[in-house]
């Protein structure tokens, strides 16, 4: 259980990298992908931090407004990582 939830921990952290990455791709500020999704900059702060979990469909849409795949966000991480798919 422990080791679950350092996993869920070191994704979250991979995911708010990925997302900060992509935003300054776009030469974007916080305050301006959080205007663009109707959060603000502290909550998109704290996604990029990874201090907060971030839902699946707001991923999605961060993916459409970020211009890239969802895959985006997960996918080296899955290949670099053994990441176990089994329940």
């Amino acid at each position: 259980y422990i080791m679950e939830l350092y996993e869920v921990e070191v994704l979250n952290s991979y995911i708010g990298k990925k997302i900060r990455k992509r935003r300054l791709q776009m030469g974007w500020s916080a305050a301006v992908l959080g205007e663009k999704i109707g959060l603000s900059q502290q909550q998109i702060s704290r996604y990029e931090c990874g201090i907060q979990n971030i839902t699946i469909i707001r991923l999605y849409i961060l993916a459409d407004i970020l211009q890239c795949d969802i895959n985006y966000f997960i996918e080296d991480y899955l290949n670099n990582n053994n990441f176990s798919t089994t329940i």
